[in-house]
């Protein structure tokens, strides 16, 4: 038995007594329902059945209505109030109806195309066939969108036969089959074929507002927010513009070119940093060539590196050696990172490929690489593999 959708009758009613037909595994089963199942784009509804939390609403291919609940307070035959979660109802029969009107313009007045749209708990997206949107479009369709809102167009509901629906040419093809087209028109602003809930006039959306775009299977998703969640993104939009402009000692108008010129800045103290980082591994190093105990005129250095210098560092510093031996671990916590250099004539006193499982099984070891660097990881303590390295290439 199919439950009688009594959201396309009556879409603003927010409770309704029912009589429930069945309980299966696949959800609860109602006589009728004025919870709208997910589909098109939208989400099912949620709220109350009785007492039960209606966790979420469905539809299978046949058209059987779902109200998912996980401990029903019921059974089959009784009266149960159908209780809407209004807020979030309401939330999407606006973010829907933006939809059409946003859609709608995008086509009449730029010529591009809706292929999907999806509503999500804040962003709505709508999947256009276009592979370039220009920002100046986007703003246009944002003030365009704002200008119907206010406008308050009405919108109301038609079914029609197939043939007489395709007859309007609409701007995007019908998905149903068979006759009973439901058609949703916003007066003066878009006809299509919609199975979905909306609002009974455009003023209600409230305000429209742009989020952005990204790329998706070469076309744009254009992103946006409605209502209070349009209100609460601007918001917080203009909050960390407050932060970032007392962050920066900046006014908005000029905030941008601060915060580049601040990277900018960031960037060459980074550089400069990182540059004198080497110069310190590099004469780290020499020092501990000059002390170190040469094996057949190599030089083996053993390094337990300290919190200024990183391994990559040393790693680098190494390539200004021709013949060199040296195994650098740091230590942090118990973790500990290693690495191994047999640079020139120091490969000949030691196979890396050979010693390297008896090398790292102290510290349970991992890692690896290519001549003359090798490196990675493990835990313990890091001298135990400095001791074990001497020992083998000794």
């Amino acid at each position: 038995m199919h439950s009688r959708p009594m959201y396309y009758e009556q879409p603003y009613l927010q409770s309704l007594e029912a009589t429930v037909v069945s309980i299966t595994d696949a959800g609860v089963i109602l006589d009728k329902t004025i919870c709208y199942p997910e589909g098109g784009g939208q989400s099912g509804d949620i709220g109350f059945l009785g007492s039960s939390v209606l966790e979420d609403t469905t539809k299978d291919h046949e058209g059987t209505i779902y109200h998912h609940v996980t401990d029903p307070g019921f059974a089959e035959g009784d009266t149960v109030t159908i209780t809407l979660d209004w807020g979030h109802r309401y939330q999407f029969m606006q973010m829907h109806t933006a939809q059409h009107i946003a859609s709608g313009l995008l086509y009449s007045h730029f010529g591009i195309g809706t292929t999907s749209v999806h509503q999500g708990q804040e962003i709505m997206t709508i999947e256009t066939d276009a592979s370039h949107i220009p920002l100046e479009t986007c703003y246009a369709l944002e003030d365009l969108v704002n200008a119907a809102v206010l406008e308050a167009h009405p919108i109301r509901y038609e079914v029609h036969t197939q043939a007489s629906a395709q007859s309007l040419d609409l701007r995007r093809s019908i998905k149903v089959e068979g006759d009973g087209v439901r058609l949703v028109i916003i007066e003066g602003v878009d006809t299509i074929a919609c199975g979905g809930l909306h609002v009974a006039n455009t003023r209600e959306v409230q305000l429209f507002h742009y989020q952005g775009q990204e790329k998706m299977r070469g076309h744009i998703r254009l992103l946006f927010t409605v209502a209070d969640a349009a209100r609460k993104a601007i918001r917080k939009a203009e909050q960390v513009g407050e932060e970032l402009g007392v962050m920066f000692s900046s006014p908005l108008d000029t905030l941008s070119e601060t915060a580049f010129q601040a990277l900018a800045a960031a960037g060459r103290d980074k550089a400069a940093l990182q540059k004198a980082r080497q110069t310190i591994a590099s004469l780290l190093l020499s020092q501990k060539v000059e002390k170190a105990d040469p094996i057949s005129g190599i030089p083996l250095v053993l390094w337990l590196v300290g919190e200024e210098l990183a391994l990559k560092e040393i790693g680098q510093a190494v390539t200004e050696y021709q013949d060199l031996a040296l195994c650098a671990v740091k230590q942090d916590g118990e973790r500990v990172m290693w690495l191994v250099a047999l640079q020139g004539k120091g490969a000949s006193l030691v196979d890396f490929s050979r010693i390297k499982s008896s090398l790292l099984e102290p510290i349970q070891g991992k890692g690896g690489g290519r001549p003359p660097l090798y490196q990675g990881s493990g835990s313990g303590d890091g001298l135990t593999l400095l001791d074990s390295f001497a020992r083998l290439v000794r």
